[in-house]
């Protein structure tokens, strides 16, 4: 082959390509491009944000915190922690924190009380401690037969019907911190919600936690917002942020999936 049909075929290759180049960009879908640049954008952004993995901060700026049902452990700081250890309970976060040498060792949800019945705030000691524990106010009522007929019953206003007897819900784990029966203990927590009569359900393997550690005198302070000795606010800023980028991300991946499908669709026909 001489060289001049040599440098025709190279250019006509050269042309197709080019022209297929431009057919695909010219071609692609304009609502998948934007979607598949702002995910680019959105993950890059992410990574800036991002602290240390197994951090504290990297807890708290990750996972939706503070409403999640997730437990943050220490476990250096845990093996240091007694009696003299500060307990904060956050009700606007529905969190609770262990500290030692003022470092979080722990944080995990709480449910406390419900509007009506709320969990009070202030500086408490822990009164008293029973490995079990019953409440002799809210429970369940039970008639001479042996049927539940009120499972949140309030012993105080609920008369037991002839026959029958009331039930005190079970608290394990329970710590005293007021005179009128609310305390800390074991029970069912969900993330963000108040759930309780007054006191505050934490997880079970928190509260043994807890309970191992805490003792009669133990401080616990119950504060309506964050406490000012919090000891990342940048990560829980930029958890605010994270938040709301993870969602738009999951938002685009799920658009973007779509949008792909339904072009393989369309190429089936």
């Amino acid at each position: 082959m001489s060289s001049r049909a040599k440098y025709l075929l190279l250019r006509g290759v050269l042309t197709l390509a080019l022209f297929f180049l431009a057919s695909c960009a010219w071609n692609k879908n304009p609502e998948l491009t934007a979607a598949q640049e702002e995910l680019a954008q959105l993950e890059q952004r992410q990574a800036k944000l991002s602290y240390p993995a197994g951090s504290y901060e990297h807890f708290v700026s990750h996972g939706g915190y503070p409403v999640t049902i997730s437990i943050y452990k220490n476990r250096h700081l845990l093996a240091g922690a007694s009696a003299s250890s500060r307990v904060v309970i956050c009700l606007s976060q529905q969190r609770g924190r262990l500290y030692v040498n003022n470092q979080v060792a722990a944080d995990w949800p709480v449910s406390t009380g419900i509007p009506g019945r709320d969990t009070p705030c202030g500086n408490f000691s822990v009164r008293e401690k029973k490995p079990d524990h019953s409440s002799n106010r809210y429970g369940k009522m039970y008639n001479a037969e042996g049927k539940c007929i009120d499972s949140n019953a309030d012993a105080f206003k609920d008369s037991v019907p002839e026959g029958g007897r009331f039930v005190g819900s079970p608290m394990p784990c329970w710590m005293r911190l007021t005179g009128d029966g609310v305390g800390m203990h074991i029970g069912k927590v969900r993330a963000g919600r108040r759930l309780s009569h007054g006191c505050i359900r934490t997880p079970g393997e928190m509260a043994r936690e807890l309970y191992r550690i805490l003792a009669v005198g133990s401080k616990v302070n119950v504060r309506q917002d964050v406490e000012p000795q919090f000891p990342c606010p940048d990560a829980l800023t930029a958890g605010k942020e994270q938040n709301r980028n993870e969602k738009r991300i999951r938002e685009l991946k799920q658009k973007i999936y779509e949008i792909q499908m339904r072009e393989y669709a369309a190429k089936q026909r």
